[in-house]
């Protein structure tokens, strides 16, 4: 009796006499599927912190940094264009903001001090930039956004 590809001529057989079949096709799809799910690229620039401990495993305390001074910069919108308000004061143009900032730093480190920018929703972004700008050229490295909270 002849076989071809699972049948038999003689009407008896066939793909139940080879149930191993299911369970390797089972077997090739986990597998599959293991490494399918466990795959991960590995990153060429993982970190690996060097072992800085001193001898007898004492630590290093450093002080903390010393505090820096904030100042606070709000842009409002106004009829004539944006207005600055610096800590709470009086209202400022351009000009005078980058003036008054050049007047707080000047003299000291500007790493001493830090710039939180905020801004109303109607204000013109490039006028928010004014400040990062000035605070580029006066070499404070800190400037950033701050959410501003809604009037009451």
């Amino acid at each position: 009796m002849a076989r071809t590809f699972g049948k038999t001529h003689g009407g008896e057989g066939g793909i139940h006499e080879r149930p191993w079949v299911y369970f390797m096709i089972d077997a090739f799809f986990l597998v599959t599927q293991f490494f399918v799910l466990t795959f991960q690229l590995r990153v060429a620039d993982d970190v690996v912190l060097p072992n800085n401990l001193l001898p007898g495993n004492r630590t290093i305390v450093t002080p903390p940094p010393p505090p820096k001074t904030a100042v606070g910069i709000t842009v409002l919108h106004g009829a004539t264009g944006s207005k600055y308000q610096m800590n709470g004061g009086e209202l400022l143009d351009e000009q005078g903001v980058i003036a008054r900032l050049g007047d707080v730093v000047n003299g000291k480190s500007p790493s001493k001090f830090f710039v939180k920018v905020s801004y109303d929703g109607e204000v013109a972004f490039k006028d928010v930039m004014t400040i990062f700008n000035a605070c580029k050229k006066l070499g404070i490295p800190e400037c950033g956004l701050q959410p501003m909270r809604p009037r009451v």
